[in-house]
C-alpha cells in the first residue's frame, strides 16, 4: 500500500516538475520539426533572452515580433546567436540546428533561408513559453523540409482583397514554412500591354513588384497563373476575335497566330510583376471546344493536337523568357480515357484489367520535356490509379508537380473536412516517394471563401510539406488552435471548426427543392420550398418532416458552435479577426434554420392569437436576414472588397461560378434573399 502510495505521489511530483521546465509535450511547433531531442541541464524562459548577434556577417533574416525587439549587440544575459556553417547542419539550405541551454540559443545554417526558418522555429517556442508560463528545455532541433517547393495558390478572379491584407498572409505564409505562391491573376492585375483586360480596381505592377520583394525577403517566391487556352473569359469577354467559339468566352482558337501574340504580351508583363519566380503557371485545363472553327477544322489536328501544339508554344515562350512552364494535366488524361479512373475507386486487381496508357505512350511525344505537369487531385491522391499515374509520368521522365486543395470551391463559406488536411498530408507523403517537383495548396475562388476560413488549409500544407509524416490531422488541428489563437492543444478547444464546416453541408439546400449552388461544379436554376397553406394546418411540416427534424439538430449544433466559439473568443491570445468570420458563417449557416423553424411554428400554431404571434415572429426572423447581412459584410469588408467596381463588366462563365452570380454581395445569399423576399410577399398577401 505504500509502495503503490509512493509511486502516485512520485508521478504526480514528476508532473509538476515537467509542467515547472516546460517539457516539449506542452510545446506546439508548427511545422513539425523532423527531429527534437532533448538534452540534459537546465532551459531557459522566454524572456531570459537579451539580445540577437548574427555572426555570419550577413543582413539578419526578417525576424517576427518578440525576435524582433531584442537589440542586434551583445549584452548582460542570454543572447541568440546566428551563424553560418556547412559542417553538422542539414544538407537543405532550408534546414537549420537549434540548440537551447541555460547559456542562450544557437541557431545554425548553411543557407540564410535556414536561419530564417530557424527563427521562427525560435519564436513559437518563445510564445508558448510566454503565453503558458512555461520553460524552454534544454534541447537540440535538427530540422529540414521534406519538400523543398511548398506553395499555396492565390485565385483572385471574382474577387480581391485589400493590399495590406495580402502583406499579412505573407508574413503566416512564411511563419509556417510556406516558400511560393503562384498567384492566379485573371482580371485584377493591371496588363500595361493591355490595359482594357484590368478591372478598374487591379492591382499594378509596381504594387505587384513592391509585393513580391516583401514576401521574397520572408522566403516567399511568387509566380504568376495567367490562364491560357480554356479559362479566358476574363480577356475574351473584351476580345471576341479571338474566340474558338464566338458564343462562348471560355476559349482561344490555338490556330489564329494572334492568340499567341496576345498571351505573349500577357505573360511578358506578369514576369516583370513578378520578378524573383522560376515558374510561369500557363493554365491549360478544362478545355470542351477546341477544334470547332474554320481555322481549326483547316490544319486537319484533332482537338488533342491543337491543344498540344499550344502548348509546345507557350512552353517555348516560357523557357525562353528563363521561366519554368507548368501546365494543369487534365486534358491529356481525358483524351486518353482515363480521368473516370483517375477519379475513381478501382482497386490494384481491377486496374491490372482495365489500366490502359496505350494513348497516351503514343502521344508521348507531344509532350514537351521542359514543361512541368500539375497533377491535380483534391481528394484522396492515395487511390491505386492516381499512384499508377504518378508511376507512368516517372517512367515516361517527365516532371510532375503535385496539386492538392485547400479549399477546393465545394463551399462559398468553409472548406470542409478539416480543411482539406487529410488530403494534404497524403499528396505530400507521394511528393516524397516519387520525388516530385514540389506540391501546391489550391485555392478556387468560385464559390470566394473568406481566406480567414481557408488559412487552416494553407497552414497544413506548410505543417506536411514540410514533415508529411510528422502529426496525425487531428493533431495538425490541435497544434493549430495553439498556434494560432494561443488555445492550449488536447482540450478541444477548436472542435468548433469541424462543427462548422458539417453545419455548412446542411444549409447548402436548406430552402429548396431543387437546384445547386455548389460551386465546383457550378449553380443550377432553384425551386424554392413551399410555404405553410394556414387552411390546411399540420400539411407543411408533415411533407418537410426530415427537413425540420434536421434543423432541429443544427440548431443545437449552432447553440454548441456559439458557446465554444464565446469560449475560445475569451481566451484567444491572438487572431481574433479568425474568429469573428467563423461568427458570421456561424451567424448565416444559421439562417435558414430559423427560417425553417419558424415556418414550422406558423403552421402548426393551433388558434388566430397563437397563429398571429407565429407570423409575428416569422417577420422578425425575415427582417433579421438584413441586420445579419449588414454584420457580416462590415466583418468580410475590413479585409476584402464586397463588390465589383463600377463599370466592372462579368464573365459569360462557362462554369456558371457563384461568386460570379452578381457584381455586388447577393450572390452569397443565393437561396436565402429570395426566400426572404418569398415570405414577406406571403406574409403581406395571405395574412
Amino acid at each position: 500500500m505504500f509502495s503503490i502510495r509512493f509511486t502516485v505521489i512520485t508521478l504526480f511530483l514528476l508532473q509538476l516538475a515537467v509542467h515547472a521546465y516546460g517539457g516539449m509535450e506542452h510545446f506546439r511547433i508548427l511545422p513539425e520539426p523532423q527531429s527534437v531531442e532533448i538534452m540534459k541541464g537546465k532551459g531557459l524562459h522566454y524572456n531570459d533572452l537579451s539580445f540577437i548577434v548574427n555572426r555570419s556577417g550577413e543582413d539578419y533574416p526578417v525576424l517576427g515580433t518578440m525576435l524582433g525587439s531584442l537589440p542586434h549587440k551583445e549584452r548582460n544575459g542570454k543572447g541568440v546567436y546566428l551563424s553560418l556553417s556547412e559542417k553538422e547542419v542539414p544538407q537543405s539550405p532550408e534546414g537549420y540546428v537549434l540548440q537551447v541551454s541555460e547559456k542562450g540559443v544557437f541557431i545554425t545554417s548553411s543557407g540564410q533561408a535556414g536561419l530564417f526558418y530557424g527563427c521562427q522555429t525560435l519564436e513559437q517556442l518563445m510564445e508558448d513559453s510566454r503565453d503558458f508560463g512555461l520553460q524552454i528545455p534544454a534541447l537540440k532541433i535538427t530540422d529540414y523540409p521534406d519538400i523543398a517547393y511548398r506553395a499555396v495558390h492565390l485565385d483572385t478572379k471574382h474577387h480581391l482583397d485589400r493590399m495590406e491584407y495580402y502583406y499579412r498572409m505573407v508574413d503566416k505564409l512564411a511563419r509556417y514554412k510556406v516558400n511560393a505562391i503562384i498567384w492566379e491573376l485573371e482580371d485584377k492585375f493591371e496588363y500595361s500591354s493591355h490595359p482594357e483586360i484590368a478591372s478598374p480596381n487591379a492591382i499594378s505592377k509596381q504594387e505587384m513588384q513592391a509585393f513580391c520583394r516583401y514576401a521574397r525577403e520572408r522566403n516567399i517566391e511568387i509566380s504568376p497563373l495567367v490562364q491560357g487556352l480554356g479559362h479566358a473569359s476574363f480577356i475574351l469577354k473584351h476580345h471576341w476575335e479571338l474566340r474558338e467559339n464566338p458564343e462562348s468566352d471560355w476559349e482561344f482558337c490555338p490556330s489564329n497566330p494572334k492568340t499567341y501574340e496576345f498571351l505573349y504580351d500577357l505573360y511578358q508583363d506578369a514576369i516583370e510583376a513578378m520578378p524573383y519566380g522560376k515558374y510561369l503557371h500557363i493554365g491549360g485545363d478544362e478545355i470542351t471546344a477546341i477544334g470547332i472553327d474554320k481555322r481549326c477544322k483547316e490544319t486537319g489536328k484533332t482537338a488533342f493536337e491543337l491543344q498540344m501544339h499550344w502548348l509546345k508554344q507557350v512552353c517555348d515562350y516560357a523557357k525562353s523568357h528563363g521561366r519554368t512552364p507548368i501546365f494543369w494535366d487534365d486534358m491529356p488524361l481525358k483524351f486518353a480515357g482515363l480521368w473516370p479512373q483517375i477519379l475513381g475507386d478501382e482497386t490494384e486487381s481491377e486496374l491490372d484489367k482495365s489500366w490502359n496508357t496505350e494513348k497516351l505512350d503514343q502521344a508521348i511525344e507531344l509532350f514537351p520535356k521542359e514543361c512541368i505537369y500539375m497533377r491535380w487531385n483534391y481528394g484522396d491522391a492515395t487511390k491505386p490509379a492516381h499512384k499508377r499515374l504518378l508511376k507512368w509520368y516517372k517512367e515516361k521522365g517527365l516532371p510532375v508537380m503535385a496539386a492538392t486543395a485547400a479549399s477546393a470551391g465545394d463551399s462559398p463559406f468553409m472548406p470542409r473536412e478539416y480543411t482539406k488536411a487529410n488530403y494534404i498530408k497524403g499528396f505530400s507523403q507521394l511528393v516524397v516517394e516519387n520525388d516530385l517537383q514540389g506540391i501546391l495548396a489550391t485555392a478556387w475562388d468560385d464559390g470566394s471563401p473568406h481566406l480567414e476560413t481557408v488559412f487552416r488549409g494553407y497552414i497544413a500544407q506548410g505543417e506536411f510539406g514540410w514533415n508529411p509524416d510528422g502529426r496525425t490531422v487531428e493533431e495538425f488541428a490541435e497544434a493549430h488552435g495553439q498556434r494560432e489563437f494561443g488555445l492550449e492543444a488536447g482540450k478541444g478547444k477548436t472542435d468548433f471548426i469541424q462543427e462548422l464546416e458539417k453545419a455548412f453541408f446542411f444549409f447548402d439546400g436548406a430552402l429548396v427543392e431543387s437546384g445547386r449552388r455548389n460551386p465546383a461544379w457550378g449553380t443550377t436554376h432553384f425551386k424554392l420550398i413551399e410555404l405553410p397553406d394556414k387552411t390546411h394546418p399540420g400539411q407543411w411540416t408533415q411533407k418537410y418532416q426530415k427537413r425540420i427534424e434536421q434543423a432541429e439538430k443544427e440548431q443545437l449544433r449552432f447553440e454548441q458552435i456559439r458557446r465554444e466559439l464565446t469560449e475560445a473568443r475569451q481566451e484567444a491570445l491572438r487572431n481574433r479577426y479568425t474568429l469573428d468570420i467563423y461568427e458570421q458563417n456561424n451567424h448565416l449557416q444559421n439562417y435558414p434554420v430559423r427560417l425553417l423553424l419558424a415556418l414550422r411554428d406558423l403552421d402548426k400554431a393551433a388558434g388566430e392569437e397563437n397563429r398571429l404571434k407565429a407570423l409575428d415572429h416569422l417577420e422578425t426572423v425575415c427582417n433579421d436576414f438584413y441586420a445579419m447581412r449588414r454584420e457580416l459584410e462590415a466583418v468580410y469588408s475590413r479585409t476584402r472588397f464586397m463588390e465589383q467596381p463600377d463599370g466592372y463588366i462579368p464573365d459569360m462563365n462557362h462554369h456558371n461560378h457563384l461568386s460570379a452570380k452578381s457584381n455586388n454581395s447577393d450572390w452569397l445569399y443565393l437561396y436565402e434573399k429570395p426566400m426572404v423576399e418569398k415570405i414577406l410577399s406571403y406574409i403581406g398577401e395571405k395574412y
